[in-house]
């Protein structure tokens, strides 16, 4: 009788035991699942540059101070480098040539691929409106902002004058000696100079560690590093053109690829009751007064940041081609219209669902 009792005890004991060993098991798991699952396994990083503000959300087994450094040095060498209205600047040396200039082979790229956009978009993203933009007074417009510069309409001459000087179709290029000729017109690469610097900042990121996740963002434009907590989606708020900052007027999923927005709310003055905006009709020289905002999703953050601009410059009156063209390069888009109507391209409903 006590053999059994023993023997039952040692079975109860074993059973606990065991029982003890599954339960710690269970809670370790369910620690470590809390843990990797745990916003605070990002770092946020900030800074100043490309004229606007810059965050870095970043989760990497590498060294996140280091990678962040590097990312931000880099952005301050796009902002410096590709400044057409700096001078000394490769793009203010170009637009001062009055002729053949030949171009390191990183400028040549990033020329030769805004002259691609401009075509496929026919024109609506123009990369040489440089003219327009200084006479609109938007060349260092944070400037005489901050100085309290009163802003000026130019007169119909002025703009005849710089609209016969600008348009990419002035622009000529010579592959075999990586030059270029302007033709009197001054390229202004601020619609992809963004994108250009966070798909540098992407690149940066995952040579440092592939499994990198996260995103960085400028001025409202973002590039997805990886998806968040390495598996789920940025849920990424549409800006209302009209409301605060932080009000969104739609909310989309991604786990990849990059957004981007143009709006007439980012810079812009005032005159006689009338807003006058960054974002410049090629065909007109005055700001495009179709849309109020334009927020494009793409594969990657040149062609995101290219083609916001040329959905915002079509707006409504040319939406068919947006809604026919943008799709098949990989972009969808949603406008905002001057009366808030939204308008969206067949496939966008996409990005508003978690599947």
């Amino acid at each position: 009788m006590r053999q059994k009792y023993s023997d039952s005890i040692v079975r109860l004991t074993r059973f606990s035991l065991i029982a003890l060993v599954a339960i710690i098991l269970v809670i370790a798991g369910i620690i470590m699942v809390m843990f990797f699952r745990n916003p605070k396994m990002y770092s946020d990083f900030e800074t100043f540059s490309l004229g606007t503000y810059v965050h870095l959300k970043i989760s990497t087994k590498a060294n996140p101070s280091i990678i962040a450094r590097e990312i931000f040095a880099e952005m301050d060498r796009i902002t410096d480098k590709f400044n057409p209205y700096k001078e000394g600047s490769v793009l203010y040396n170009l637009n001062h040539s009055n002729d053949w200039f030949e171009v390191d082979d990183e400028t040549f790229a990033l020329i030769d691929l805004a002259l691609r956009y401009a075509k496929i978009s026919e024109g609506t993203f123009d990369p040489a409106l440089g003219r327009l933009i200084s006479l609109w007074g938007f060349s260092d417009f944070t400037e005489k902002k901050a100085e309290g510069t009163d802003f000026l309409i130019p007169d119909e001459e002025e703009l005849e004058k710089a609209l016969g000087m600008s348009g990419y179709k002035k622009i000529e290029l010579d592959y075999n000696r990586r030059a270029v000729k302007t033709n009197g017109a001054w390229i202004d690469l601020g619609g992809i100079a963004k994108g250009y610097a966070l798909e540098r900042a992407y690149q940066i990121a995952k040579s440092a560690d592939p499994k990198t996740t996260g995103f960085i963002e400028a001025g409202g434009d973002i590039r997805i590093l990886g998806p968040k907590f390495g598996n789920d989606y940025w849920i990424i708020g549409i800006r209302n053109p009209r409301g605060d900052a932080n009000e969104s007027i739609d909310y989309i999923y991604v786990k990849s690829g990059a957004i981007a927005t143009s709006g007439d709310y980012e810079r812009f003055f005032i005159k006689d009751g009338v807003r006058y905006h960054h974002i410049i009709n090629p065909k007109s020289g005055k700001p495009a007064k179709y849309a109020i905002s334009a927020t494009v999703i793409s594969d990657d953050a040149i062609k995101a940041d290219a083609f916001s601009t040329a959905a915002f410059v079509l707006g409504t009156k040319d939406w068919i081609f947006t809604r026919t063209v943008f799709p098949k390069n990989n972009t969808e888009v949603f406008l905002v219209a001057p009366n808030k109507a939204i308008y969206k391209t067949d496939g966008f409903e996409r990005y508003e669902k978690v599947y």
